[in-house]
């Protein structure tokens, strides 16, 4: 029997997602595996560790900075080498008050500016009163383990080393979307780390991610970037032929945003200042070798993520639709029993694309395995499993909306 041609355009879009998708994280796997040693550096003595200043930018955070701060005086460091630079960016709350508590600390520096609308002005308004050998930042909602700076000094002791990015975790979720973004986080840590063994690490993200101050004078300060600062000032290293790592032990607790509107916010940010960058800044490295895997590679399979996620969204749609209809109409016709629970052929395709998304979501819990087991240490099952299941579902409506307000032109704002 012929399918329809709307059947014929479904499953063979279907198939192609699924192949690229199991062949990006086959190759990460075997990467993973393949080259994934820990990494040895020299280290440093006591005496030569290099001078560290933390910049903390404020805006309304009143409720976070205090905790963020005390994160960073815990630090295992040496005192007289490690500076916090606290800059309160125009807050219209009780931040600048806050903080004054800190004023008497010789380890910190109290900066009070007017608001410009983006976080990379109040960095480099940082920067411009910072002289030590490395320079950081770590968002006033994070907050920092103890051992996480020790860790991410380490690879600095290779000279070609120029940036390290640190692991993240949600801190204590309590909201559905924490919950969802927790497995979310996990995953990326072990993406970083795959990257950062393939040299191809193009975010440098806000939460302690540190960088020799003299990357700043070669390639010059951060920019607007359409508010993903921290992602054009990694390719800006990348493209500068700069070695960018990733300190696996390194870990930074960061809060998600707790209600759907401030996720989809974020997220619509995050993704379209990523097309913004990596299309039109910086669009002349995709599928050149010149760049190593990071523009044959990487980033051009990131874009198609991209498509694949804005094609099987009315697939999804549809196939949730149908299963509820189905449902309907058998408990219609039959009256609702226990017996319609249990899955079966009724509700399920058997088509063999079936079989390789359920492979395909196997690989995927598998990675979250090696980043549990192997990189964190932690428990392996937990609740926040569950939301892997509609994780896809709200994942592919902001990459909808972002696309949306790239194809317009239409700009995001920071808040």
């Amino acid at each position: 029997m012929m399918l329809s041609d709307m059947q014929f355009f479904q499953e063979f879009f279907i198939y192609i997602a699924l192949f690229l998708s199991l062949y990006f994280q086959i190759f990460l796997l075997l990467t993973y595996f393949g080259w994934s040693k820990r990494d040895e550096y020299q280290g440093f003595n006591e005496y030569d560790l290099p001078s560290v200043s933390i910049m903390v930018p404020c805006w309304n955070e009143e409720s976070t900075v205090v905790k963020t701060v005390q994160s960073l005086l815990e630090l295992d460091y040496p005192k007289n080498k490690l500076s916090i630079v606290i800059i309160d960016d125009g807050s219209t709350d009780n931040t600048w008050q806050i903080v004054q508590q800190f004023a008497n600390n010789p380890q910190i520096r109290l900066f009070h500016k007017e608001n410009e609308g983006s976080k990379f002005a109040a960095l480099n308004y940082g920067l411009d009163r910072i002289h030590t050998d490395i320079v950081g930042c770590l968002d006033a909602d994070s907050r920092v383990d103890i051992q996480a700076l020790q860790h991410s000094i380490l690879p600095f002791s290779d000279p070609e080393v120029m940036c390290v990015v640190p692991s993240m975790i949600i801190d204590q979720p309590k909201t559905l979307m924490q919950y969802m973004q927790k497995p979310e986080y996990e995953v990326g840590i072990y993406l970083r780390k795959v990257f950062s063994l393939l040299s191809s690490l193009y975010i440098a993200p806000g939460p302690f991610t540190i960088i020799r101050r003299s990357v700043f004078d070669k390639i010059g300060y951060y920019i607007e970037a359409h508010h993903t600062e921290d992602l054009e000032i990694a390719l800006r290293m990348q493209v500068n032929g700069m070695k960018l790592v990733h300190a696996s032990d390194s870990i930074v607790y960061t809060q998600g945003p707790k209600t759907w509107p401030a996720l989809l916010k974020q997220r619509v940010r995050w993704t379209y200042g990523g097309m913004k960058n990596i299309i039109s800044e910086y669009g002349h490295i995709l599928f050149k070798k010149k760049y190593g895997n990071l523009g044959a590679f990487i980033l051009p399979f990131s874009m198609i993520s991209i498509i694949i996620a804005i094609m099987l969204f009315p697939f999804l749609v549809w196939s949730i639709l149908s299963l509820v209809y189905k449902f309907a109409m058998k408990v219609w016709i039959t009256g609702f029993s226990f017996s319609l629970v249990p899955f079966d052929s009724f509700f399920i395709s058997l088509h063999s694309y079936t079989y390789l998304s359920l492979f395909l979501l196997c690989i995927t819990m598998f990675t979250l395995y090696v980043t549990r087991r192997k990189i964190l240490k932690t428990r392996l099952v937990t609740f926040d499993l569950l939301t892997f299941f509609i994780y896809p579902v709200f994942a592919s409506w902001w990459t909808i909306r972002s696309t949306y307000n790239f194809i317009t032109s239409k700009k995001n704002t920071w808040r």
